[in-house]
């Protein structure tokens, strides 16, 4: 059981992730559209990829929770799609939330890496229950 809610803690970290990911471009969106110059705007293209791969990632880490909580052996391929897609919007979103910093790159590597690693570790395991 407690082994179960970890999984899961992961799931909703990755929810998390994703929803953050989804605001900043959101915000990057409209600052493109009104045209604000202050701050780092990535422009319509860097809102775009955002929102669309924190949508899908979204998607992911609710088939992986769901899947999990089911017990399913291949839920946890779920949240290991959902880490690796992640990452390049993650990094494109920490580098508007600090910018000029390079520790942007590293935290998103790192984050995306771990998330991926320990999803594929529970995949190898055999079942998530």
């Amino acid at each position: 059981m407690r082994r179960l809610m970890w999984l899961q803690a992961v799931n909703v970290l990755l929810m998390a992730m994703g929803a953050v990911v989804l605001v900043v471009g959101i915000d990057q969106g409209a600052a493109a559209l009104v045209g604000a110059p202050t701050g780092f705007i990535l422009g319509g293209y860097g809102a775009a990829l955002m929102i669309g791969v924190a949508a899908v990632v979204l998607v992911f880490a609710a088939m992986a929770y769901r899947g999990m909580a089911r017990g399913q052996r291949y839920a946890p391929l779920f949240a290991m799609l959902g880490w690796a897609l992640l990452w390049f919007p993650l990094e494109l979103a920490l580098s508007v939330l600090m910018p000029g910093s390079p520790a942007a790159q590293f935290a998103a590597t790192a984050v995306s890496g771990l998330g991926v690693a320990f999803s594929l570790a529970v995949l190898g395991s055999t079942k998530p229950r």
